[in-house]
């Protein structure tokens, strides 16, 4: 742990792993108290050598606050985390960027990058140019302070929804592991969660999404379009979005038009951040069925009622659902 602290506040880190021990900052008391030890030991001796560098955490800390909204704040089950908790880790987060560029003379003030990342509820932002992000569960998006001034790219880990201000003289552009968006201004969602192939939904406007890793013309998705990157970066597909559910983790609705109970499953799994198991015997077992702004209990017992004598709902451990029963009739 010492030694990943020392190489994190040292700034040598690649930008993947120092994305990726932010993020752990949220789930790892021990790692989150350590790391404000060391901090307030290196302000500590510093202050000895050059009286007149303050760092002023609170100052810190509204260069990010100001940006978040948490009138939009969606509660998946079994939250673990507050609201306080995450503005309190990023303020830590900005301390130590404040401390690695202050004290290793990497870069400017001008490039010291704002850090948001979730932990399990949806974070809601506006960005400086009016852009507003919701940002899924797990996720982390990161962006430079002179964004909207000379650039408008953000780098994201994990799931995030965009209403992007259409600005033609500055594209915004989101990075990925293995893959770039580019618009002016639209609506859309991409997820890219680590060592998972990305995907993009595109809800009004025009998209362009490409490999980073493969050569070829970014592919131009509109309104109603879905590409999905293989996680290497080698192979996209894209065709029309059948699945209207893709938005359902930050809008709580769910329409199901006679679907099969394991595809349901997969869609209350993406939504609730959960682990649902279907058996065998009823996953061909079909139901249509609507959620709007339901908790997880509440779209388990619409799914329930939809089989009354067939289908069992078990939580068997935290965040495991299994679905069981008599097989049904063709």
């Amino acid at each position: 742990m010492e030694t990943r602290i020392a190489r994190y506040l040292a700034d040598e880190m690649g930008s993947a792993e120092r994305e990726q021990f932010e993020l752990q900052l949220l789930s790892d008391d021990q790692l989150s108290d350590e790391l404000q030890k060391s901090i307030a030991s290196w302000e500590l001796s510093a202050s000895h050598n050059d009286s007149e560098k303050v760092f002023d955490a609170d100052a810190a800390w509204n260069k990010v606050s100001g940006q978040l909204t948490i009138e939009r704040q969606l509660n998946p089950e079994k939250t673990r985390f507050s609201f306080l908790k995450i503005a309190a880790t990023i303020i830590l987060v900005a301390t130590a960027g404040f401390l690695v560029l202050r004290y290793s003379d990497v870069a400017s003030t001008s490039d010291v990058p704002v850090f948001v990342a979730s932990s399990t509820h949806v974070e809601e932002m506006e960005l400086p140019d009016g852009s507003v992000i919701r940002l899924n569960a797990n996720s982390s998006i990161s962006y430079n302070e002179t964004f909207g001034e000379d650039n408008r790219n953000v780098t994201l880990i994990g799931g995030a929804n965009f209403d992007v201000q259409r600005n033609e003289d500055l594209p915004f552009i989101i990075s990925t592991a293995n893959s770039e968006v580019e618009v002016l201004g639209t609506s859309f969602e991409v997820m890219a969660y680590e060592d998972e192939s990305v995907e993009v939904n595109v809800t009004s406007g025009k998209v362009g999404f490409k490999s980073t890793k493969a050569k070829g013309e970014p592919a131009v998705l509109e309104a109603g379009d879905r590409a999905v990157l293989s996680a290497d970066g080698t192979e996209m597909q894209k065709a029309k979005t059948k699945n209207m559910n893709y938005a359902a983790w930050w809008t709580r609705k769910l329409e199901f038009d006679n679907v099969k109970l394991s595809e349901i499953a997969k869609d209350l799994e993406k939504t609730y951040w959960v682990d649902i198991e279907v058996s065998q015997s009823v996953a061909n077992c079909k139901a249509s069925l609507y959620v709007n702004n339901q908790t997880l209990e509440q779209a388990l017992e619409v799914l329930q009622a939809t089989f009354p004598s067939t289908l069992k709902v078990t939580t068997d451990k935290e965040n495991h659902i299994k679905l069981d029963g008599i097989a049904c009739n063709d």
